[in-house]
């Protein structure tokens, strides 16, 4: 009988500050987490989006497959670049696939 009655005036008492300190680990982690992963990966992705944007006709490309071919035209509206991979050869690949912009 002396056990419940100490276990339940433990429970009321103290109750306010403790919340707090069980949650701050909680949220350095996120917050650690937030700036060694979401923040650069969208930076990486708004770099790449720009690199898209400003592929024109004449660049030399990498795709994520490895092809490496010249921009022969460029078709917004579809997505899409016409690249000429050699010999006359010419291939229609998504935007989204190209890896790098190679000017030289």
């Amino acid at each position: 009988m002396w056990i419940d009655i100490a276990y339940a005036q433990g429970a009321q008492g103290g109750g306010g500050g403790s919340m707090l300190f069980q949650f701050a680990p909680l949220l350095i982690i996120m917050v650690i987490f937030y700036f060694l992963l979401i923040r650069p990966q969208q930076k990486q992705r708004k770099e790449l989006q720009q690199m898209l944007d400003n592929v024109k006709e004449g660049d030399r490309i990498v795709t994520r497959g490895g092809l490496e071919a010249r921009v022969d035209k460029v078709e917004p509206d579809r997505g899409t670049l016409r690249i000429e991979v050699g010999n006359g050869l010419k291939l229609r690949v998504r935007k989204d696939y190209v890896d790098q912009v190679v000017n030289n």
